[in-house]
């Protein structure tokens, strides 16, 4: 892979839609998360894989709001693509259980986009 691959992804829940933006490069994947329209850089976290292991280190570099989550997304991205991941999100202060499940789903809708992707062009 010599060219970034850029994927895009959104889930929506009433009055709530959330849209994620994922960058990939050969050993990376850098992902978005955000409420429709605001890219913006927000919490971000780090993921890498333990190479023969099947888990990852995680840890949150920046800002504090929504840091849970952004790991988890983190270790979301890690797991599916076992590349460094690396995952801001900016979001506001909502319902927090509502939230991080509609993220989560989010999460899956953009790796499978880009998994069904790579398999079609590789």
């Amino acid at each position: 892979m010599s060219e970034i691959r850029v994927v895009r992804e959104s889930v929506e829940d009433g009055e709530i839609k959330f849209t994620a933006s994922l960058f990939e490069v050969e050993n990376a994947v850098t992902a978005f998360f955000d409420e429709e329209g605001s890219m913006k850089l927000g919490t971000l976290a780090i993921g890498i894989p333990q190479f023969n292991r099947p888990s990852c280190i995680s840890s949150v570099l920046l800002g504090d709001r929504n840091a849970l989550i952004t790991k988890v997304l983190a270790e979301q991205l890690v797991r599916a693509f076992n590349k460094i991941a690396l995952v801001s999100s900016h979001l506001a202060v909502i319902q927090e259980n509502r939230t991080n499940t509609l993220l989560i789903r989010l999460a899956k809708k953009l790796c499978d986009k880009a998994q069904s992707q790579s398999l079609n062009t590789g």
